[in-house]
């Protein structure tokens, strides 16, 4: 808490010094009602500061400030997160960038580095970047709960070299090693390339992929090929993604996937779409996995989807998509269809409106059961929105039963 109203009133003090140069970010606050069948409700209070590449130097040196302030009235508690806090320097058309403090690491969303990374780029072709810090997983905030976040090290370090100003063309090598007192956690050699491949003025394809092949436990850590192609009013999609984490299911050593699998697992993904005009786009998914369960069972599963996207914002303010699904395995099946329309009322009122329905079929027997949420965005005045949102929803998301909350951002 004290360290919070620290960092908050200095970051208050910077605002107010603003006019002497550059800076773009926000500053929200959001309380939130939630609850439970058969439980007390709870409420959260959630305070936001980003700052942008606030230029203390222009245009070469900036801060980058993002941090969370959370009150939990039910157990009388407060939390401090700060995600990001970094010094930045960028020389002319970045050949040169610098970054110092803590920030996020390009290779994992969950990851953040309390160091130093540096990149340069050349005439001649290819770049490279180098960095080093100690790492640290941000846990959960207990409404996601797909993943967990293991021990991390006291060293994480590592580079990258990359194509650069090649037209179409990307590609990297990199090397990454984590350690603790002297022990190797992991270590990790990856490789990447892709390609945009343009035949005519309406007809490309665009695929890349990349590995991580994991030193210590010689195996694969993870692969990603992905490719698409479009010609005309036709797109095609396909994406593979495998994983190789380790043993899961100590969750306090390992970053898993799933809470339902070991680390191992496969997925393959076709998506086609068509534009039968320019405000109607259909398309059809079907995406293949295989996962491996704790007691060593691969678990094979088929999802397939039919949908429509629909997009009349110029005519009316309105994007809306609808979409039906059906999921098979051998512990689980459902079927079941959701219904998504954002609505521009005027240029200072917006609309949203989900709804989803889902019949499960396992063990347990069978059950419907359903999720809506809704809403309303008011721009009260140019730089200050208002949100008010509702939710209900039945086990179709790992958030409470019932929410509802509201929200207001001042952008600056």
């Amino acid at each position: 808490m004290k360290v919070f109203r620290l960092v908050f009133v200095v970051m208050l003090l910077y605002i107010s010094s603003a006019s002497a140069f550059s800076l773009d970010g926000s500053l929200s606050t959001l309380y939130e009602v939630s609850k439970d069948k058969g439980e007390d409700s709870e409420g959260l209070w959630e305070n936001y500061l980003s700052i942008d590449n606030a230029k203390i130097l222009d245009p070469y040196v900036g801060v980058n400030f993002y941090g969370r302030y959370a009150y939990d009235t039910e157990a009388d508690d407060d939390y401090t997160d700060i995600y990001s806090a970094y010094l930045d320097y960028s020389s002319f058309q970045d050949t040169f960038q610098a970054k110092v403090g803590r920030f996020l690491y390009v290779g994992n969303r969950f990851l953040t580095l309390n160091g130093a990374q540096v990149t340069v780029r050349t005439d001649y072709l290819f770049g490279a970047t180098v960095f080093a810090g100690k790492p640290e997983f941000f846990d959960a905030d207990g409404k996601h709960v797909n993943e967990k976040y293991r021990y991390t090290g006291d060293r994480f370090y590592g580079g990258r070299i990359f194509l650069n100003g090649v037209k179409n063309t990307s590609g990297f090598i990199s090397y990454t090693r984590e350690t603790d007192g002297g022990d190797t956690l992991q270590e990790l050699l990856g490789v990447g390339a892709g390609h945009r491949l343009d035949i005519s003025e309406d007809f490309f394809i665009k695929a890349d992929g990349r590995v991580e092949y994991d030193t210590e436990e010689n195996v694969i850590y993870k692969s990603i090929a992905r490719v698409s192609v479009d010609y005309k009013k036709l797109r095609l999609l396909g994406d593979i993604t495998t994983y190789d984490v380790e043993d899961g299911t100590s969750y306090e050593d390992e970053l898993i996937i799933s809470n339902f699998s070991t680390g191992k697992q496969e997925r393959y993904a076709f998506t086609v779409q068509y534009a039968l005009t320019p405000n109607i786009t259909p398309y059809q998914s079907t995406v293949f996995s295989r996962i491996e369960l704790p007691a060593g069972l691969v678990e094979n599963g088929e999802i397939y989807k039919l949908g429509v996207d629909l997009n009349y914002f110029k005519e009316v303010g309105v994007n809306a998509n609808l979409e039906g699904y059906y999921y098979n395995s051998l512990i689980s099946n459902a079927k079941g269809g959701s219904f998504i329309i954002d609505w521009s009322l005027n240029k200072k009122t917006r609309l949203s409106f989900e709804a989803e329905v889902l019949r499960l079929e396992n063990s347990k027997g069978e059950d419907n059961v359903y999720s809506l949420y809704v809403e309303a965005v008011y721009d009260v005045l140019k730089d200050i929105t208002v949100t008010a949102y509702a939710e209900n929803n039945q086990e179709t998301r790992y958030l409470p039963e019932n929410r509802y909350g509201l929200k207001a951002t001042y952008s600056f």
